[in-house]
């Protein structure tokens, strides 16, 4: 999609979906403000989005009915019912704090953004069209990134002995997510203009959003960030095998000169740190415990909160029993399979991973295009999972649930050539 055909797109579109695209455009900037609510959160613009944003919803999936029924509707019905019985115990614990408040809208996000973009995407030109968007709010974070890198630092935080580099973001994460964000929308384009005579500028695309990809992973140091830009390249390695076996041995030579030329000792500066207390504890120098940078130690306590609750909070999860328990459902829980579990109990878990799997098998049965789209998508969220949360992030979920919805669709819809 050009950027003419962009605008155009954009132009089509009702207002009661173009605020989420200017959004999504945007949020790269607004996030750069995150600081502000500690002066006031009505100085904050990342607050005005967040009550906007469920507001705006509820708009739109009021006004526009869905293109189709799918199987994912009555998932995520049942898991957004089980979101909004937490979040009523949440509010009523905390007798309709700011914090409940706050929590609650980041909490049900996912499930607003779902339903709202089984409205907004109704064929493969929709979804481009926020892809497109989505790479154009890129634009800002790497000439952030690389003002940081030529100048100065705007703001650096130690971990594991390694600087990071944030700039005005909340924590790295956000760094993270445009880099393996960037490099899932970039083989989803490779494969959609396989068509394309021009294979050479196809190839360069990617590898130059790949080489950004880990420039940004070289300078937050995130690991998970590591095994899910790696994840990405070997499936998109396993799909041009398939498709395309000339480029895959083109791309797997590429990468092996280049892993030749950094180094042996390049790679293990930037890796072994972040790896040394795992190794640590599988040698038996510590206990396992400090495995994941001791986030295994703070599962454990979590686990035993869950498990002293009563067994009616265990099903549908502690915010009915626990007064304030925002640290066990939030980003501190750094793993979102707990934090699910801690949220919405073993009902809400088992709802989740039940969805995931859907989306598994649908992206098996769609073209190599949205295939790799799920396929990739399904690797950010399992890996990232694991030591962080990634369903609290609005910036991934921009990418995220509209992959999802374009598989909720039937498959006459995702394959509309553009």
């Amino acid at each position: 999609m050009t950027f003419k055909e962009w605008r155009l797109w954009l132009k089509d579109l009702p207002w009661i979906f173009t605020w989420f695209v200017l959004i999504v455009l945007f949020r790269p900037v607004i996030d750069n403000f995150y600081y502000l609510k500690e002066i006031s959160p009505f100085l904050s613009p990342l607050y005005l989005v967040g009550v906007l944003t469920p507001l705006l919803c509820v708009v739109a999936i009021s006004r526009v009915g869905k293109p189709n029924y799918s199987r994912l509707d009555t998932i995520m019905s049942f898991y957004s019912v089980l979101i909004a019985l937490s979040c009523f115990f949440l509010l009523i614990g905390d007798s309709f704090s700011m914090d409940s408040i706050e929590f609650t809208l980041k909490l049900t996000l996912p499930a607003f953004l779902y339903f709202f973009c089984r409205r907004l995407i109704r064929s493969k030109r929709d979804l481009i069209g926020v892809f497109v968007t989505f790479l154009y709010s890129s634009i800002f974070v790497l000439a952030l990134l690389l003002y940081e890198l030529i100048f100065n630092p705007i703001s650096t935080q130690m971990s594991r002995g390694l600087e990071r580099i944030q700039g005005n973001f909340a924590d790295v994460s956000n760094y993270a997510f445009y880099a393996t964000c960037g490099v899932l929308l970039s083989g989803f384009f490779f494969f959609e203009n396989s068509k394309s005579k021009n294979s050479t500028k196809r190839i360069l695309a990617f590898l130059a959003v790949l080489a950004i990809s880990l420039l940004i992973s070289s300078n937050i140091h995130h690991t998970a960030s590591y095994a899910v830009i790696v994840a990405l390249f070997t499936l998109f390695i396993i799909n041009n095998l398939k498709a395309h076996k000339g480029s895959a041995i083109f791309f797997i030579f590429t990468i092996s000169i280049l892993a030749y030329a950094v180094g042996k000792e390049t790679i293990d500066e930037n890796i072994r740190p972040l790896i040394e207390t795992d190794i640590q504890v599988y040698e038996g120098e510590k206990d396992s415990e400090a495995l994941f940078h001791g986030r295994v130690g703070r599962w454990q306590t979590f686990l035993d909160v869950f498990f002293e609750s009563n067994i009616v909070s265990q099903f549908i999860g502690v915010p009915s029993s626990v007064q304030k328990p925002f640290k066990y459902i939030s980003k501190g829980a750094h793993n979102d399979y707990l934090r699910i579990l801690m949220f919405t109990g073993y009902l809400g878990l088992a709802t989740y991973l039940i969805f995931l799997w859907s989306i598994f098998k649908r992206s098996l049965k769609r073209g190599t295009s949205v295939k790799f789209l799920g396929l990739g998508a399904l690797a950010i969220i399992g890996l990232y999972s694991v030591s962080t949360t990634p369903s609290l992030y609005a910036p991934l979920l921009y990418v995220l649930v509209p992959v999802t919805c374009i598989l909720a669709l039937p498959e006459t819809n995702s394959k509309e050539n553009l």
